[in-house]
């Protein structure tokens, strides 16, 4: 009864002790149980399913990283919760309580803190999973009516994690209290006994690492000779090495070169608070090395890879709507299907016939290719989709001339067409142009033309899966190879409010083939196409932007918990300063100086290397990274901002707390 009625006393008479260690906890839960909740609601796994995309498996196996994330945050938070208790925890060993009561005590604070904790962030979870649910479809662009879910799956899964952690950190505090001595548990305060001096060797060492890393990463990896050598994985696990490893280093060992220049500088130990707040940082900076470090690396992956994914969604986007010019593309209708195709499209009172028009082009065979051929080359089986001259020219004109005409060609000249002309290398440009490609006859025993490309156009004529690698010849070119192919008839529709026609493509396929699925061999649809991969990007940008959540509130938290803590230890010193007299204007300039760059130096390195690693990315996949990075990086200042905010308030509340005793 003892044991329960101090547990008991604790939490609830001095529950602001608990609050940080509460706050942290129940945040920890609504994220994963918001998140479960989305991996769990019906409509989205329905949603996945009618699109056929790995929207189930993708959030299953990012529910497992935000398990071993959101554990090791509460087990951070909870060693520092411990490490602030250390001297109450002695004292109960002094007042003649045995470590197995001492121990009981713990765990029931524990049971009731995470018991409270899950009855918050559940509660809290219900109504945050329609906003993010909301927010995922505003990615994927569907029209869907949101409600709120409630899912026991997704509860029963969120307070069977965090038993788990809870039973662990739970250990962990008994552990505690049977490995510290009782003298042990009163040394309250962990100071360094010697002041690290730094190293300039070691610091220029940090700077080539971080100078070579940064180098590999902006190079191009189609024409770098050092990335020709390791390849991708290998290149990539060594970038990240010796930036991880040249981060320590200079952050470890220039910090206090720098502090120690100050130091020696007599002069400016008589400008304000200057004496107080260098004497401290140069005695908690070892320590604080591999926290600022770790900070400034996680940093960096979360904007990056934020960053990254943003870029890619929006360029996917962009891609998709360029690559699919038209609203519908049908491949080789019969006359009575057109027609009821034709009396369909006709009649819908949603969408409105814009044009229509037929076109077609020859799949040629092609022999001799280059050893490394642009990816729709493959996807096309080893074909040029061919179509003439004035057959190009007609189609731009009526698709708004997107492209610029083509006029001149001679016999064994081509053009090129495709979106990823611009993302071609130019090596492999120059590679394109300078080779002869032979086409040849189906059964590739009869050599009929040889091609070569002198030039490239960006837009395509056709949708995505018909006519993947077309190329544009002269009429008499065309003309031979028409009296040795058949050609592939295209039935082209554009309509209005195309984002909206989804009922309209489903009775136009269910003419055509007799079915309604996702995916067709005759029929190219701007709507599928563009909801395949808006449903796939945005679905990962979703999961990167709630995971990247984590990792923000977690950066934060971490130097939140470090800078409490140490104004829980340096209490007593500045309990003597006001004594001395030491001004509200002094405490400020103190609490700025020791605290701000603790903020400062891993956010700076956090976007310096996020920043070189969003142009490599930009170099070598041809995206655009510039307003994604700027988002998110300003999203991330204010996480800062606010983080620093609460730190300095908090940390000048807990050394004033006894300033009047």
């Amino acid at each position: 009864m003892l044991v329960i009625k101090i547990a008991f006393t604790n939490m609830f008479k001095n529950f602001q002790s608990y609050l940080l260690h509460f706050v942290s906890i129940s945040m920890s839960i609504l994220i994963f149980f918001t998140f479960m909740s989305l991996a769990n609601n019906p409509l989205i796994r329905k949603i996945f399913l009618r699109w056929e995309v790995i929207g189930s498996s993708l959030f299953s196996s990012s529910a497992f990283v935000l398990i071993l994330f959101v554990a090791f945050f509460i087990f951070y938070s909870n060693s520092y919760f411990l490490k602030r208790r250390k001297r109450e925890l002695g004292l109960y060993s002094l007042l003649g309580l045995r470590k197995g009561q001492v121990c009981a005590i713990l765990v029931i604070e524990n049971l009731l803190v995470y018991l409270l904790a899950l009855v918050t962030g559940i509660v809290s979870g219900i109504f945050f999973s329609k906003l993010f649910s909301m927010l995922l479809f505003w990615l994927v662009n569907l029209r869907v009516n949101t409600a709120i879910i409630f899912s026991g799956k997704a509860i029963m899964d969120t307070i069977l994690v965090f038993l788990v952690i809870m039973a662990y950190t739970s250990l962990y505090a008994c552990g505690m209290v049977y490995r510290y001595s009782l003298l042990q548990l009163f040394q309250n305060k962990e100071m360094e006994k010697s002041v690290p001096r730094g190293s300039i060797m070691l610091t220029i060492i940090g700077l080539c690492l971080i100078g070579f890393g940064y180098t590999l990463a902006l190079q191009n990896i189609e024409e770098s000779f050092l990335w020709y050598k390791l390849r991708l994985f290998p290149g990539l696990c060594l970038v990240l090495l010796s930036v991880v490893a040249g981060t320590w280093l200079v952050i470890r060992f220039s910090m206090p070169l720098g502090l120690r220049y100050f130091y020696g500088r007599k002069k400016v130990h008589f400008y304000g608070t200057n004496l107080l707040t260098i004497t401290s940082l140069r005695y908690r900076l070892k320590r604080n090395a591999n926290t600022l470090a770790m900070i400034a690396v996680l940093s960096a992956t979360t904007l990056t890879i934020i960053g990254a994914i943003g870029s890619l969604y929006s360029e996917a986007i962009h891609d998709v709507k360029r690559e699919n010019p038209s609203s519908y593309q049908i491949l080789n209708l019969t006359p009575n299907k057109q027609k009821e195709v034709d009396r369909i499209i006709r009649r819908s009172s949603e969408n409105k016939l814009q044009f229509a028009t037929q076109s077609a082009y020859l799949n040629v065979p092609v022999k001799n290719p280059l050893k490394r051929m642009p990816y729709e080359f493959y996807a096309n089986k080893d074909h040029f989709s061919i179509i003439s001259e004035n057959e190009f020219n007609r189609l731009n004109k009526i698709e708004r001339n997107r492209n610029l005409k083509i006029s001149g060609l001679k016999d064994g000249q081509g053009v090129l067409i495709g979106s990823d002309m611009t993302r071609f290398p130019t090596k492999l440009k120059k590679r394109l142009q300078n080779h002869i490609f032979f086409l040849h006859s189906e059964d590739k025993t009869k050599q009929l033309e040889t091609i070569r490309f002198v030039s490239f156009r960006e837009f395509p004529l056709f949708n995505t899966g018909v006519a993947d690698f077309n190329v544009v010849v002269n009429q008499n070119v065309y003309n031979k190879l028409l009296a040795e192919f058949r050609p592939e008839q295209v039935f082209i529709y554009d309509v209005s409010e195309v984002d909206h026609s989804e009922k309209l493509g489903n009775r136009i396929q269910q003419a055509v083939e007799g079915k309604v699925s996702i995916w067709s061999n005759k029929i190219s649809s701007y709507f599928s196409n563009y909801h395949i991969v808006s449903i796939l990007t945005g679905a990962v940008l979703f999961v990167g932007v709630f995971i990247g959540i984590v990792f923000f509130l977690a950066t934060g938290s971490i130097i939140y918990f470090k800078q409490v803590t140490d104004a829980y230890s340096e209490e007593p010193s500045f309990r003597i300063l006001f004594k001395l007299g030491l001004t509200e204007r002094e405490l400020r300039q103190i609490i700025v100086g020791q605290i701000g760059p603790v903020f400062v130096v891993p956010l700076l390195f956090g976007i310096s290397h996020s920043i070189i690693a969003m142009i490599g990315l930009a170099k070598n996949f041809d995206v655009a990274v510039k307003l994604p990075f700027i988002i998110v990086t300003s999203i991330y200042y204010v996480f800062f901002g606010v983080y620093y905010w609460l730190t300095a308030n908090n940390y000048r509340n807990i050394v004033s707390r006894h300033r009047h005793d």
